[in-house]
C-alpha cells in the first residue's frame, strides 16, 4: 500500500526542514502561555549539577556533568581540590559532550562531543596537564583502549558504507592509531549488527572485547594487548550475553547471562567454573577491586551491591537506604582496590562515592531542596506476570495526577534517578510514575526476551496494566515515553485511548514496517524482527503505531517531539505519524528541536524542550504552572528521601 507521507522520510530535502518548523512553530505557540513560566521554574533545578559518569585514575577521579550552562569535565585530585578540564562551550556552539574516556594514568582524556548531541561527532583526545589536543577523530566512534606513547584502539561503526572488508552496515570495526597513522585489526568478516566493546585488564596485559550480534548475544574476547592477531573467543558456542569483567592471575573473569538473572563465571586454561551463583535479583555489572568482584545487582529495581571473593565466598551487601540506583556508563570504576560510583534517585541528584579499603565515603553529594516520597507498587498484567512500578510525589502528597513513563526494551532498565524536568509536577502536587516492563533488565535476560520480537505484545500489556492501576484509583494519566518508549506510547493509545488523559512522544519508533531502512534502523532488527521477513513481518504489522491509527478511535490530546538531527531514530516517524493523527482531525502537535540528536541537545535548549513538554502536560492534566506557591516558599534545608 502506497505511504503518502514517505516524502517526509527525506530529512535532507528542504520542503521537509520548511515543513518542520511550520509545525514546530505551532506546537511551541500552542504552550507558550504555560511553558513560559515553566521554563523559568525550570532553571533552579538545572543549575543543579547532573553527574553523567564518574572514572578513577592514578590523577584522581574525572567527573563528566552538566548543569544549566553545560558539559563540564573536572579532575578532583586525591587532596580533594577540583581542576577543570572541558567545558563544552570552548567545543563550540550548540556542542554536547556525550562521554569521557581517561588513560589509567590520567594524564589524556579523550572527549566525545557533537553538535546537537548527533550520534555522528567528534572525539577529542588532550594533554590534561596542558589541556592541549593531542589527536582528534571523527565519525560514529566507541570505545578507546589506551595503550603507550600515545597510541590506542578505538571502535568506529559504519552506519552509511560498507566496513573496510565489505561488510554492509551497520556495523563496527577495531582500529590501531598511532599519530596520525591508524591501521584496522579487529573485525574483518564479522557480520552486519555487530558492535564491539574494548577494555584492558586491570594488570594491562590484556585486551578485552565484547563482540555484541544484536541485542541478546555476545561473545567475550581477549588476548596479549599488544598483538591483536591473538585476539581469540574466551568462550565457543556463545548463545546469550556474555562479556568480559576482568583478567587476574591467569583467570579470565566473565558476566553470563547463560543463567536469566546472571552469575559470574571464571574461564582459564579451557576450564570453566561459576564464581557467583545467580540469585533471585539480575546482576548488571561487575568489577574487580583488589582480590574482591564487587557486584552491582537490581532488588525490586534499585541498586545493591555485594562483595565476593575470588573463590566465590560472599562478603559484605552495601545497600543505600533509600530507593535509587548507580548511575553512568559503566555504573561502576575500579582501579587497584578502590572503586568509585555514583548514586542517584528521583529526589537526589547525586552521590559520588568510593569504596576503599572495604569502607564506603562520600566524595560529593547534591541534595535537592524540599522532601519527596517514593513508592514501590505492582500490577498485574493481562497473563498474570507481576509488574513493579515507582511513584514519587511531594511528601504527604495524594497525587490524583500522574505522568507514567515508560521503554520495555533493548536490556534497558529503568531505575531511580534524577531528573529535573520533572521537578516542578513534583513541586505542585503530581506524581511521577515509571513503569518496569518486560523488554528491560530489571528481572533478568529472561525479562528482557519476553519483550522482545513477537513477545512485544508483553511489553504493551505490562503498560496497559499499570496504566488502568493508576486509573483504577482515580487517577488521570498522561503516557509517557521515548525513542522505544515511543513505541510504547503508539501501541498504548491505539489499544487503549480511553486509558489516557495525553500522550507524550518523544523522538519515537513509530513505523515498524520501515524503521530497518531509516539511519541505523538494521540494527534493531535482533530485537524488534524483520520486516523483510514475511513471519515477523506478520507480528510487526499487528501493532505498529504508525499503520494502527484509525478514524474509528478516539485519541486524547497527543505532543510529540523529536530533532531533525537525530541520526540515530530518524524524526520521519515522528513526522509521518503526528501527520495521519492530523489527518484523522486529532488534537496533535508537533514540536522539532532543529539542532538536536537523538540524546538531546544543549543545557538551554534541552530547558526550552522540557518546559514546552510539560506546558503540554500540564494543560491537559490542568496543573497551574504558577504551582500552589510552595516553590516560593521556605523549605527545609536538609532533604529526606522516604520510602
Amino acid at each position: 500500500m502506497k505511504d503518502k507521507y514517505s516524502w517526509l522520510e527525506d530529512a535532507t530535502d528542504p520542503r521537509v526542514a520548511e515543513w518542520a518548523e511550520e509545525q514546530d512553530a505551532a506546537a511551541r505557540k500552542s504552550v507558550r502561555r504555560l511553558s513560559a513560566p515553566l521554563f523559568r521554574r525550570l532553571a533552579r533545578y538545572y543549575s543543579f549539577p547532573i553527574m553523567r559518569s564518574v572514572q578513577l585514575t592514578e590523577e584522581g577521579v574525572f567527573l563528566f556533568f552538566s548543569d544549566d550552562r553545560s558539559y563540564k569535565v573536572q579532575l578532583l585530585h586525591r587532596d580533594g581540590e577540583k581542576e577543570e578540564i572541558c567545558d563544552s562551550k570552548s567545543l563550540g556552539r550548540d556542542v554536547v559532550i556525550q562521554g569521557v574516556q581517561a588513560s589509567e594514568d590520567g594524564k589524556t582524556v579523550a572527549i566525545h562531543h557533537s553538535v546537537g548531541g548527533s550520534d555522528e561527532g567528534t572525539v577529542s583526545i588532550l594533554d590534561v596537564e596542558t589541556r592541549e589536543p593531542t589527536d582528534s577523530l571523527s565519525g560514529f566512534i566507541g570505545r578507546i583502549l589506551w595503550l603507550k606513547d600515545g597510541a590506542y584502539y578505538y571502535s568506529r561503526s559504519y552506519r552509511g558504507e560498507k566496513t573496510p572488508d565489505g561488510v554492509s552496515p551497520p556495523a563496527d570495526r577495531i582500529f590501531h592509531r598511532r599519530g596520525a597513522k591508524e591501521e584496522m585489526v579487529f573485525g574483518r568478516g564479522f557480520e552486519t549488527n555487530t558492535f564491539f566493546g574494548i577494555a584492558s585488564s586491570a594488570d594491562s596485559s590484556k585486551a578485552l572485547l565484547d563482540a555484541f550480534q544484536g541485542y541478546s548475544r555476545s561473545t567475550p574476547y581477549s588476548g596479549e594487548l599488544e598483538r591483536p592477531e591473538t585476539w581469540a573467543p574466551v568462550l565457543d558456542d556463545n548463545d546469550a550475553i556474555v562479556t568480559n569483567i576482568d583478567f587476574s592471575g591467569g583467570t579470565h573473569y566473565l558476566l553470563s547471562f547463560r543463567s536469566g538473572r546472571g552469575e559470574v563465571l571464571a574461564a582459564r586454561d579451557g576450564r570453566v567454573r561459576k564464581v557467583v551463583r545467580e540469585t533471585s535479583w539480575p546482576i548488571l555489572d561487575a568489577v574487580l577491586v583488589g582480590d574482591d568482584l564487587l557486584c552491582h545487582y537490581l532488588v525490586d529495581a534499585c541498586s545493591e551491591m555485594r562483595l565476593y571473593g575470588l573463590g566465590g565466598r560472599r562478603g559484605r551487601t552495601i545497600r543505600f537506604g533509600s530507593p535509587g540506583s548507580l548511575f553512568g556508563e559503566p555504573s561502576m570504576s575500579a582501579l587497584g582496590k578502590d572503586a568509585v560510583f555514583t548514586f542517584s534517585s528521583f529526589g537526589l541528584p547525586y552521590r559520588v562515592y568510593m569504596l576503599s579499603g572495604g569502607k564506603l565515603r562520600t566524595l560529593l553529594s547534591k541534595e535537592l531542596p524540599g522532601r519527596y516520597t517514593v513508592r514501590q507498587s505492582n500490577a498485574t498484567s493481562a497473563d498474570g506476570t507481576k509488574v513493579h512500578y515507582f511513584m514519587t510525589s511531594r511528601s504527604g502528597a495524594s497525587p490524583k495526577k500522574v505522568l507514567l513513563f515508560g521503554y520495555g526494551g533493548f536490556r534497558i532498565s529503568l531505575t531511580p534517578s534524577f531528573n529535573p524536568a520533572y521537578a516542578t509536577l513534583l513541586e505542585d502536587g503530581a506524581g511521577f510514575a515509571v513503569a518496569n516492563l518486560r523488554g528491560g533488565l530489571e528481572h533478568g535476560e529472561d525479562w528482557h526476551k519476553a519483550g522482545m520480537r513477537e513477545k512485544k505484545f508483553n511489553v504493551f500489556d505490562d503498560y496497559i496494566a499499570v496504566l488502568a492501576k493508576l486509573r483504577r484509583e482515580g487517577r488521570s494519566v498522561v503516557g509517557f515515553g521515548r525513542s522505544n518508549g515511543g513505541l510504547l506510547m503508539g501501541a498504548t493509545m491505539n489499544a487503549r485511548p480511553d486509558l489516557l488523559t495525553g500522550v507524550l512522544i518523544g523522538y519515537p519508533v513509530l513505523d515498524m514496517m520501515a524503521f530497518h531502512r531509516l539511519l541505523v534502523g538494521r540494527a534493531w532488527v535482533p530485537e524488534y524482527g524483520d520486516p523483510d521477513d514475511p513471519k515477523d513481518r506478520r507480528f510487526l504489522m499487528k501493532y505498529s503505531p504508525y499503520h494502527h491509527l484509525s478514524a474509528s478511535k478516539k485519541y486524547p490530546p497527543v505532543f510529540i517531539y523529536t530533532g531533525l538531527k537525530d541520526d540515530r531514530v530518524h524524526p520521519a516517524h515522528a513526522f509521518k505519524f503526528y501527520s495521519k493523527l492530523k489527518e484523522l482531525g486529532s488534537q496533535v502537535s508537533l514540536r522539532v528541536e532543529p539542532e538536536s540528536g537523538h540524546i538531546g541537545t544543549t543545557p538551554e535548549s534541552r530547558m526550552r524542550e522540557e518546559a514546552d513538554k510539560l506546558g503540554f502536560v500540564y494543560e491537559v492534566l490542568g496543573i497551574d504552572p504558577e504551582g500552589d506557591g510552595s516553590h516560593r516558599k521556605g523549605r527545609r534545608r536538609r532533604p529526606r528521601l522516604e520510602r
